[in-house]
């Protein structure tokens, strides 16, 4: 105590005249803090820090930068893209289907030949370029290549509340009040100016290191500084020892943003590997209408001849009902090819519409041809490995297993808040007290006038059924998350031994239909041969001839169907297991792959 008054005498004799200012001098406070509190300050920051980095377990890197790659160049260019069609710059009513090229599109124009015969234009392309165009470019894929960048910034956000605020206050007060005692000052004035830091850490802690500096000034005839500066440097702990405590408890909501990112992001995988598989599934599709087309133009034309043959015997041995007969069966094949020639234009717009390229688009006239050849290789089908592949990596089921983690989390976090809330309570602070600022924090940095606390606040809520129907609730959503990942489970490996079953059932389809075929195409030759030398045309053998040419037809239709059959039933396979984007065929088109850059390479047609 003699020692303080001292200083206090000292600070009285040698301070200096005040200049009417409230005066912070950073460097003062910089170079005279407490040590310890210094010390204590730099450990609670690094302890403090929470990363919001993710962690992709369920997508490979070329995914995550083909996803990063789209949410980047945001919605395609279009001629109309806000769909609004008034104003003199507007591309017309159907500019918002008119995709437009763009400086940044990793795939080449493509080259589209005109066919000298028919004058159309016409493009070759191959499985492998229509994927990649259907990656690079597919709408609906790029609405959701958003969302795992949007679950990001969830998370960002959530570990925020770790981060160090500043915070301050600047404040005036002058008071003018009658006085009935010589020991009540009459008039005074304040100002206060207060800085400093705070942040919530890791383990539910809260703290708060502050200065402030105060000048105050009254007229009460004893003070011994009417006038007087008084710095203070503050430091305030509050942790939860019970309810709130924990790391587990206090970056839930970290962890839950993480598991959310999770989920979107196998979300867009799942979408991109659905995408994939529908425009595996088109391409073939579209093959197949285009030879059906050309079947049925060869069943046509079968049936011309043979209508111009049995009208060339109407001298001979054809009568009328021969003649007509031949050429009901001839319109209706006319009418059959009508038809095919629809589906082969549905085909094309359906692939057309997956690919939603700036050239290959729903406005313009061409034609499509595949230039790939379906698979006939046989494929060995394990079908307990592929249940487990499919079980690991089948999206539904790692978005079921995520969301059984987040309802983990959500009963830690219940159990901990059923608890009584206990807090540990301890502040510290240094001050000065002189006439003038720069001798109160000479006296702010001796250390001379130190307080400290520490105490326990104990909170028990009485009956706590908030918080027991809380942890009830968690418990129940748990077992539902369980429930659904089992239900998701049974329900993918049905799916997955029903497509196993579809690619084994079609490839052995293949070889029975072309031997159909085959052998369709030795009878309709058969007879054709004994036509010539047959003594007159019955209407027996013209029918038995006309049905014939629809055999061989429907059996050539039945073979390409089993083999577009067999490609499709492989991808809708991996799409079951969740491995579409691991075919060759898909992992060489990604955008962000080796494929990336390739062009489209167009035979010019003959």
């Amino acid at each position: 105590m003699k020692h303080r008054m001292q200083n206090l005498t000292h600070a009285m004799d040698d301070g200096r005249q005040e200049d009417g200012r409230l005066v912070l001098s950073l460097s003062s406070l910089v170079s005279r803090p407490s040590s310890f509190m210094l010390s204590v300050f730099c450990i609670l920051c690094l302890a403090g820090c929470v990363s919001d980095k993710v962690n992709d377990r369920f997508v490979n890197p070329a995914v995550r930068s083909y996803q990063r790659m789209l949410a980047e160049k945001g919605p395609q260019q279009r001629a109309d893209t806000s769909g609004r069609i008034a104003g003199p710059d507007a591309a017309g009513p159907l500019g918002i289907l008119k995709p437009v090229a763009s400086g940044t599109d990793a795939i080449g124009p493509v080259e589209i030949a005109t066919d000298p015969n028919t004058g159309r234009s016409r493009v070759a392309l191959t499985i492998e370029e229509a994927i990649a165009r259907t990656l690079a470019n597919s709408p609906e894929i790029r609405v959701v290549s958003f969302d795992p960048s949007i679950a990001e910034q969830d998370i960002t956000r959530a570990a925020s509340e770790f981060d160090v605020t500043a915070f301050g206050r600047l404040n005036f007060e002058q008071e003018d009040n009658p006085s009935n005692s010589i020991f009540q000052p009459g008039q005074s004035d304040g100002r206060t100016l207060e800085s400093g830091v705070k942040q919530k850490g890791v383990t539910g802690a809260e703290w708060a290191l502050s200065y402030a500096l105060t000048r105050s000034w009254d007229d009460l005839s004893g003070r011994t500084l009417p006038t007087r500066y008084e710095p203070i440097l503050a430091f305030q702990l509050k942790q939860p020892l019970l309810r709130d405590a924990g790391r587990e408890v206090t970056l839930a909501g970290v962890d839950i943003a993480r598991l959310n990112y999770e989920i979107a992001m196998i979300g867009f995988r799942q979408k991109a590997e659905d995408t994939a598989a529908e425009v595996i599934s088109a391409y073939w599709q579209l093959l197949e209408a285009r030879r059906d087309d050309e079947i049925q133009k060869e069943l046509l034309g079968r049936t011309v001849e043979t209508l111009t043959k049995v009208q060339g015997r109407r001298q001979i041995d054809a009568t009328d009902v021969q003649i007509k007969q031949a050429e009901a069966f001839a319109k209706i094949r006319e009418a059959a090819l009508v038809q095919a020639r629809k589906v082969v234009i549905d085909a094309q717009d359906t692939l057309v519409r997956l690919m939603a390229d700036s050239q290959l688009n729903m406005l313009d006239e061409f034609e499509i041809a595949p230039a790939s050849e379906a698979s006939l290789e046989a494929r060995t089908l394990e079908r307990a490995k592929l249940l487990e592949t499919a079980v690991q990596t089948n999206p539904a089921i790692q978005q079921a297993r995520v969301a059984v983690e987040i309802a983990e989390i959500n009963i830690r976090v219940a159990e901990n808040r059923d608890m009584p809330r206990l807090d540990l309570v301890a502040s510290a602070r240094t001050q000065g007290l002189a006439r003038g600022p720069e001798n109160a924090h000479d006296r702010l940095g001796t250390g001379d006038f130190v307080s400290y606390g520490v105490g326990l606040s104990l909170e028990y809520p009485l009956g706590n059924r908030q918080r027991d129907a809380e942890l009830l609730k968690r418990k129940l959503e748990r077992r539902k998350a369980i429930s659904s990942l089992q239900n998701v489970a049974d329900q993918v490996a049905l799916l997955a031994k029903e497509r196993i079953r579809r690619v084994e059932t079609s490839f052995s389809q293949i070889r029975i239909q072309k031997e159909a075929a085959e052998a369709a195409r030795v009878h309709l030759r058969a007879l054709e041969d004994s036509e010539a030398v047959r003594e007159r045309l019955t209407p027996e053998f013209l029918l038995v001839k006309l049905q014939a040419q629809e055999v061989l037809a429907d059996a050539q239709r039945s073979e390409i169907r089993a083999i577009v059959e067999f490609n499709t039933s492989l991808a809708r396979l991996a799409q079951a297991m969740g491995t579409v984007l691991e075919l060759h065929q898909v992992k060489t088109s990604l955008p962000a792959g080796p494929a990336g850059n390739a062009k489209i390479k167009v035979q010019n047609a003959k």
